[in-house]
């Protein structure tokens, strides 16, 4: 699909596609798209119902109507866009559902009270252009937004017509699920991995639990991997967010003020990785 400021579609396999969140769209989060046999599986929707119906739409001509929406996790750039496809199923874990209804409301409530200024803010940060080009999209869609929980819950793995959704339990939050499509050798990771971005480890989760699901997802033996944030990539892409997971471990193990490696130097959100640190340390 040409002409969305929100998403870039490519197509990683001849039957599924990654939507790459764009630096000032209004989508923030990645998102993907399977073809079930003319039928479509979208995977997370992104921040906001304008950049989740450019997702739609897009689905729709490379895959068939929509199917089902699956959220991977509860964090609101993945689940936010969700109004688009409320006349669908939503399907999302049952610890990721719950987190939702609990948490939503009062994100929705935040938004409306930070957007008054958040403009304002960015001017005086000297935040660069793509920031305040998405900061005024999502400022334009605050006031319609409606908050639409998922549907439906899963628990295991269960499939849905040729893909499988897996629960993969704490990581990254506190319900972190994954879609494989094993056809094509397809797996959309959420927030689980990153590619050239900072993953969040600060939600008080054992790092351990995320380093033995990228374990679990290796296992798999994926060709291709679409993740939260970042382009999509192959296997590697696993094998990059575990050395990520090992190194922030180590270095918040070790005493002392820890400089940015430089391995890690050029990716996306680097103020994450000593927010990192201090959460593993519990000075966070």
């Amino acid at each position: 699909m040409t002409g969305s400021v929100h998403y870039r579609f490519e197509q990683v396999a001849p039957h599924a596609w990654a939507a790459v969140a764009l630096d000032a769209g209004a989508a923030v989060g990645n998102a993907g798209i399977a073809d079930l046999g003319g039928r479509a599986l979208v995977v997370d929707c992104g921040f906001t119902p304008a950049g989740a119906a450019d997702l739609r739409a897009a689905a729709e001509r490379l895959a068939g109507p929509v199917e089902r929406l699956v959220i991977t996790h509860a964090d609101f750039d993945h689940y936010g866009g969700a109004q688009a496809f409320a006349d669908l199923p939503i399907l999302a874990s049952r610890t990721t559902a719950a987190t939702i209804a609990e948490a939503g409301p009062k994100r929705i409530a935040g938004f409306r009270e930070e957007m008054a200024t958040y403009l304002d803010e960015l001017e005086e940060q000297g935040a660069p252009d793509w920031e305040k080009e998405q900061g005024r999209r999502i400022v334009a869609e605050i006031p319609g937004l409606v908050l639409t929980p998922p549907t439906e819950t899963f628990a295991g793995e269960p499939e849905l017509d040729g893909a499988t959704v897996i629960d993969c339990g704490a990581a990254h939050t506190a319900g972190d699920g994954v879609v494989w499509f094993p056809a094509e050798r397809v797996l959309f990771t959420g927030d689980l991995v990153g590619v050239g971005s900072h993953l969040n480890l600060t939600r008080g989760h054992p790092p351990g639990n995320w380093l033995a699901i990228l374990d679990r997802l290796a296992a798999l033996e994926p060709a291709h991997v679409v993740p939260g944030h970042g382009p999509p990539a192959g296997p590697e892409a696993l094998a990059a967010a575990r050395r990520y997971v090992e190194t922030v471990v180590e270095l918040a193990a070790t005493p002392g003020d820890h400089e940015l490696p430089s391995e890690y130097a050029a990716w996306s959100y680097p103020e994450g990785f000593h927010g990192n640190i201090d959460a593993l340390r519990g000075t966070g």
